[in-house]
């Protein structure tokens, strides 16, 4: 398989950054709002798909993993060593949960569509509203033939009715192109979040000793 292939990631933590100050939008989950920052960062590492946790590991070492990531603050070992003994408060297996259901795949092709979608709008905006509703009428016969132009009133109004519509549109458009579901895409062989098989190794026997 090819070095090239692309790997999704799925509202990738950003080195000094919450979950919630990179993408305002997850504060609008039900089962994000309660949890802290830290809470929410290792929801993310156990049940996101595209988490560089194993889901082969063992529980222990994905907790104890995932906890290693995002308990690092000035108090934080009691935290860290609860949860990597899987003693995590209920809120925080919700998010989990949520985290879980959540699909990479499904979230690129919705992000690939809206693309298309403001593309396609793209194109019909650029119509020429002076010689693109024009229709070009027959009458008369032989040498009395002649041919008429008009407008198709009925097209351009339609025409009108749709860019008010897009219009309308555009900014809901924006703001999911601007947000982008979440997704990153990388290339299989670029270093993401200590994705790699030999960061994976290392933090497997970082979080055994």
């Amino acid at each position: 398989m090819s070095d090239e292939k692309e790997k999704i990631i799925l509202y990738g933590p950003v080195t000094g950054k919450s979950l919630l100050r990179s993408y305002p939008e997850l504060s609008e989950e039900p089962k994000f709002k309660n949890i802290s920052g830290e809470d929410l960062l290792f929801a993310w590492y156990i049940g996101c798909q595209s988490s560089p946790v194993d889901p082969e590991w063992t529980d222990q070492t994905r907790y104890k993993t995932a906890a290693a990531r995002s308990f690092n603050g000035v108090g934080s070992k009691e935290k860290r060593d609860r949860y990597s003994a899987g003693d995590i408060p209920d809120e925080t297996k919700q998010a989990i949960e949520k985290w879980r259901q959540m699909s990479p795949d499904a979230r690129l092709l919705a992000k690939r569509m809206v693309q298309t979608i403001f593309d396609k709008y793209q194109q019909m905006v650029d119509v020429n509203v002076e010689k693109d509703f024009i229709t070009i009428r027959t009458i008369g016969k032989g040498e009395d033939k002649e041919e008429i132009k008009e407008v198709d009133w009925s097209g351009k109004k339609s025409y009108i009715d749709s860019m008010a519509k897009i219009s309308e549109t555009i900014p809901s458009l924006i703001d999911q192109i601007e947000k982008g579901f979440g997704i990153a895409e990388t290339k299989k062989g670029e270093e993401k979040m200590g994705s790699k098989s030999i960061d994976k190794f290392h933090q497997h026997k970082k979080a055994d000793n």
